[in-house]
Formats: structure tokens, C-alpha cells, sequence
């Protein structure tokens, strides 16, 4: 994801409560400091500084007090904002899009030579198969907070899809597949010992 991208998630998380994000540099950062306060990070590493604005007070910290009910605390404002920094601290999963199946696939393997040397081979870019970066956010939404419904697997009409029973299977808690397959009887039961 780029800096772009991370913004508007953090917008989107952050905004409604009174909070305004900006991307920086470390690099940029660490120019500006002493070494004894560095951010022991490359420099190319991307951060965000959080500035609340006015409206955070009502939008934020008022509903936070009411919702939390908080005894014995030393700053309220801290902990109001450690909780909303809390929601956007939620990882964010990349997710990949075959150019003819969607996202009705899966990476199974990966395969190492480490005996083999490749230098003549190529290397070619994948194919851009969501060229608008509102459709790659929608994507990425689709796949980090509703998977379950597997709609991010048609972000674009696909070649073929999984089919009922693929799908239920995958649906399936790992913990529950066999059973499932006992009863389509692809498997038996292992006799008791």
C-alpha cells in the first residue's frame, strides 16, 4: 500500500473524531533532531504525526470518558487518544488479484533452487489488474474487514470461480474439514484405538 493509500485509511479511522494525519519521513525527522533522539529506522520509512484539532474534545474525548467510565487515571486526554490510536493500529492485509481468476485462487507453494543461478532472467512487473486507486482501497476493505463474505474475490468478473463445494469446504474451520469430507465421503473415519 503507499503513503497515499495509508492516509486515507488513517482518515477515514481518524477524521470522524477530530484528528487530522500527516505522512513524514524518518529521515526527515531525524534530520531536525540530535542523534540521542532518533528513530532507529531507514530513513525512507514512512510515519504519520496525529494532531487533534478542536472539534476532538466533543467528537473524541467526551464520548471516550462516558463509554469508558475511567477510575484512578493520571491523564485522560493520554489514554483517549492511546484508545483511538488503538483502532488504527489494526494491521492492514495486502491481498493478491490473479489478471483472470480474481481472487478465486491461492499461493500454495513456493519453490527455492539454491543450487541454480538465474541472472538472464527478466523481471516483469505484474499486470495492473485494478488500474483506479479507489478500486484497489475498495479491495483492500473488502478483503481486511469482510472476507468472510468472499465479495473481494470479484472485484472484476472473473474467468472461473470456485465452485459451491470448493467454496464451502474453504469456508470450513480447518478443524472441521475433515468431518466435512467424511460426510461427502471423500474420507472415512479412522477406526477408535
Amino acid at each position: 500500500m503507499t503513503h497515499v493509500g495509508l492516509k486515507e485509511q488513517l482518515q477515514k479511522v481518524l477524521d470522524p473524531f477530530g484528528f487530522e494525519v500527516y505522512p513524514f519521513k524518518i529521515g526527515w525527522y531525524n534530520a531536525v533532531l540530535e542523534p540521542t533522539f532518533y528513530l532507529s529506522y531507514n530513513e525512507d520509512t514512512l510515519a504519520f504525526v496525529i494532531l487533534s484539532t478542536p472539534s476532538m474534545f466533543e467528537k473524541a474525548f467526551k464520548p471516550f470518558l462516558n463509554e469508558q467510565k475511567l477510575e484512578h487515571v493520571r491523564d485522560p486526554i493520554d489514554q483517549c487518544v492511546a484508545y483511538h490510536m488503538s483502532l488504527v493500529k489494526e494491521k492492514i492485509y495486502g491481498v493478491c488479484i490473479h489478471p483472470q481468476f480474481g481472487g478465486w485462487f491461492a499461493i500454495r507453494a513456493v519453490l527455492v533452487f539454491t543450487e541454480v543461478q538465474a541472472p538472464a532472467l527478466e523481471h516483469t512487473l505484474p499486470l495492473d489488474c485494478l488500474p483506479s486507486h479507489e478500486q484497489r482501497i475498495q479491495l483492500l476493505e473488502q478483503f481486511n474487514f469482510n472476507w468472510k463474505d468472499g465479495k473481494y474475490r470479484d472485484v472484476f468478473p472473473p474467468k472461473e470461480k470456485y465452485s459451491p463445494e470448493q467454496t464451502l469446504y474453504f469456508a470450513t474451520p480447518p478443524a472441521e474439514r475433515r468431518k466435512l469430507l467424511e460426510t461427502w465421503g471423500q474420507l472415512h473415519s479412522s477406526p477408535a484405538c
